[in-house]
């Protein structure tokens, strides 16, 4: 019995993997209170700014957090996935509640 299901693609992992390492490396070099700082001013922005350029921040600052959040994934607990996921959901409701005016 066939299934449709899309089998894993270790290839596009190693793909997706090589094409983050130069930008880990960069991160990497800059010291980590700069980036936590970094991270803290596009939340704060996100949330200070009006409207649609708020949201832009918000915006920015998920897919940071999702693109980290794939990287780390294979090796994460159950856990640590789901807190990591409500936490990109809660950043990209908030940048949705900011773009419609209601935020």
């Amino acid at each position: 019995m066939s299934t449709n299901r899309p089998q894993n693609n270790p290839g596009g992992r190693k793909q997706f993997e090589d094409l983050s390492r130069g930008p880990l490396q960069a991160l990497n070099r800059v010291p980590r209170p700069l980036v936590v700082i970094g991270l803290a001013a596009f939340l704060v922005a996100g949330l200070l700014l009006p409207g649609a350029i708020g949201s832009v921040f918000l915006v920015i600052l998920g897919l940071f957090l999702l693109w980290l959040i794939a990287l780390s994934w294979p090796v994460l607990p159950t856990g640590s996935k789901v807190m990591r996921l409500i936490v990109v959901v809660l950043v990209f409701g908030a940048a949705a509640m900011r773009a419609t005016g209601r935020g």
